[in-house]
């Protein structure tokens, strides 16, 4: 386990992919700050894009659809 909370490390942001229960899918978290700083809320909708060259691997998500913030 680890000796912080994922979402009190400041930027850059680290996220770790996490399996999702009775599906193949993974789950990556987007960090409180992220969230805060944007405005991201549930049910906003991302296009995800990903680029490869050898190892490193880009995952980048725009969002295409914000969602109405609850209240």
């Amino acid at each position: 386990m680890y000796a912080y909370a994922i979402a009190d490390v400041p930027a850059p942001y680290t996220v770790k992919a996490r399996g999702r229960h009775g599906t193949e899918s993974l789950d990556l978290t987007i960090p409180v700050g992220l969230k805060r700083e944007y405005g991201i809320v549930e049910g906003d909708v991302f296009l995800v894009e990903v680029d490869q060259e050898g190892d490193d691997l880009l995952i980048c998500y725009k969002r295409i659809h914000k969602a109405e913030s609850p209240e």
